[in-house]
């Protein structure tokens, strides 16, 4: 039985393997180690979910091991409104009849916030507890967390590396491959590129399928990630489709760039856009919140054939974001606080919720959801912000990060139609980042809309913004923002070359800043400065 079970796992038929562990899980050993295997692994679980009826039947019947088995499913799909409260539910049960893994994937869930409020000490208290109680997903979450550091643990990959290596040489039984995978992943970090292809190879072999995309990235793309042998790249990735890898699903958007869609026809465009979306669609169904992230910015920006329209693209966002996909998190925060382009039934309090989620796993939003907090934002997670957020944004000023900016005497803040009233009587050499982020953002909004109702205050608006825009270019954390402020700026002030000269150079200096910072030149910049001479040139002749 043993080697049959262990068979179909390394050959990827996910569902075959968990119903015949499933026939002698209540009483053999054996067969709940492989069936735990199956559960922990999103793109193995996913592939359960036209079973999820008859899984639930004997999860409510009272099968412990199927409790685990539906709450795995609600936890990775994201089925419905109320999973959160589902897993809670089901893995508690699981709990209570001894599963320790069960108790390690709540831990997850406190510390993203799934249940409500994020509480980084049950999560601690949960992941110690699961440990000594045997659970194998809290011992390889340790590994990875030992791997890569944390808020609470120091990245020491050797460290961590030895102790994979010392854990497989001990094992008598075919090992969890996701070990091989961390082994990889501590190798990667290292810089031992070559052994780490070669256990992400064994990984993908014996039954890992996200080392199929981890083992194409590695070895196939260069550090930013652009793909430099596409061949090979595609054969991977069609190996990991064949295993049922959600993130191998991502391989058309790994592939496609500007330049290669901008040269095809507009028959192999509409093909191209065709396989993307159905390629992306279902990574996302399987679980990849990647996925509906870039099928939220496709449909934002309307590229690569998609035509633009922001409701599409905040509904891929909201699928990301259920997803825990941050990015997905922020670009929803983003276009209801900066852009204005959500639906208008999202106010701002969301739209700070999201930022909030956003930054509890991993986003930088961490300046917007303080600022929700002091403008009475947040109110639900007043307390968590106070003791741990708060702190790490006040001393990032007090380390010395950033200098008070200076503001220019000629900047325009009394203008009621730039700025809001409270900020109508400050003195302008007090104001802070956050208030001149808030000009920039106000006045942008409100740019917008006279774009459409007044374009006659345009050039009022955008010269306010043109001041503030060059007190912010002087702090690198929001040189992202800025870029992105601006560049929308840009698109509304065409016919004010004055002005949209003065908004380019900024431009071009937040550029400048980023390429510094990144080590890499970019391409738009050479275009801006381009047209920035094209500007002068024109306003000379005039």
């Amino acid at each position: 039985m043993q080697a049959d079970l262990q068979k179909l796992y390394c050959t990827y038929k996910s569902a075959e393997a968990f119903w015949a562990a499933a026939d002698n899980v209540m009483t053999d050993s054996y067969s709940q180690k492989m069936f735990l295997r199956i559960a922990n692994v999103q793109n193995h679980i996913v592939q359960l979910h036209e079973d999820i009826d008859r899984i639930k039947e004997l999860a409510d019947n009272g099968n412990p091991y199927m409790q685990y088995a539906f709450a795995r499913l609600h936890d990775t799909l994201a089925l419905e409104a109320g999973s959160s409260e589902i897993c809670e539910k089901y893995y508690g049960l699981a709990l209570n009849a001894g599963i320790a893994d069960a108790r390690m994937q709540l831990a997850f869930m406190y510390r993203d916030g799934d249940l409500g409020e994020v509480d980084n000490r049950k999560f601690r208290r949960y992941l110690e507890q699961a440990l000594e109680e045997g659970s194998e997903r809290a011992a390889q979450f340790r590994l990875h967390e030992m791997i890569f550091g944390s808020d609470y643990v120091t990245a020491n990959p050797g460290r961590a590396l030895e102790l994979i290596e010392e854990y497989l040489g001990s094992q008598t039984d075919e090992p969890d491959p996701y070990y091989y995978r961390l082994k990889a992943q501590a190798e990667e970090t290292l810089g031992m590129k070559e052994d780490a292809a070669r256990d992400y190879e064994t990984a993908a072999k014996k039954g890992d399928s996200e080392s199929f995309f981890l083992l194409a990235v590695l070895t196939c793309c260069d550090e930013d990630g652009n793909v430099v042998n596409g061949e090979r790249f595609s054969e991977l990735m069609s190996l990991g489709q064949d295993a049922g890898a959600a993130s191998a699903y991502l391989e058309a958007a790994c592939l496609l760039t500007d330049d290669i869609y901008e040269a095809l026809d507009n028959e192999r465009r509409n093909e191209i856009r065709d396989f993307m979306e159905s390629q992306l669609s279902l990574a996302s169904m399987m679980g990849e919140g990647q996925a509906a992230y870039l099928l939220g910015s496709y449909h934002e920006d309307g590229k690569y054939g998609f035509g633009q329209d922001f409701d599409k693209a905040f509904q891929w966002y909201s699928r990301g974001a259920l997803l825990r996909s941050a990015i997905s998190f922020e670009c929803l925060s983003r276009m209801i606080l900066e852009d204005g382009t959500a639906p208008e039934k999202y106010d701002e309090e969301f739209g700070y919720e999201c930022a909030y989620r956003a930054y509890i796993l991993g986003a930088d939003t961490l300046e917007c959801l303080i600022r929700g907090y002091k403008t009475g934002h947040l109110t639900g997670h007043a307390a968590v912000i106070e003791e741990f957020y708060l702190p790490i944004y006040e001393q990032q000023f007090a380390d010395g990060d950033y200098d008070e900016p200076e503001i220019e005497e000629d900047c325009l803040y009394d203008d009621p139609e730039i700025v809001t009233p409270e900020y109508r009587d400050c003195n302008r050499k007090e104001l802070d980042t956050d208030t001149m982020l808030t000009i920039c953002e106000d006045t942008l909004a409100k740019a917008r809309k006279a774009a459409m109702e007044h374009p006659q205050e345009l050039e009022t608006l955008a010269s306010g913004y043109a001041d503030a825009a060059t007190v912010l270019k002087n702090y690198e954390h929001l040189l992202d923002r800025l870029y992105s402020m601006n560049a929308k700026m840009l698109e509304l002030i065409g016919d004010y070359p004055r002005i949209k000269l003065r908004i380019s150079r900024i431009q071009l200096e937040v550029l400048r800043w980023i390429e510094a910072r990144s080590g890499h030149e970019l391409g738009i910049a050479e275009d801006l400065e381009n047209e920035i001479r094209k500007l002068s040139e024109s306003i000379d002749l005039k």
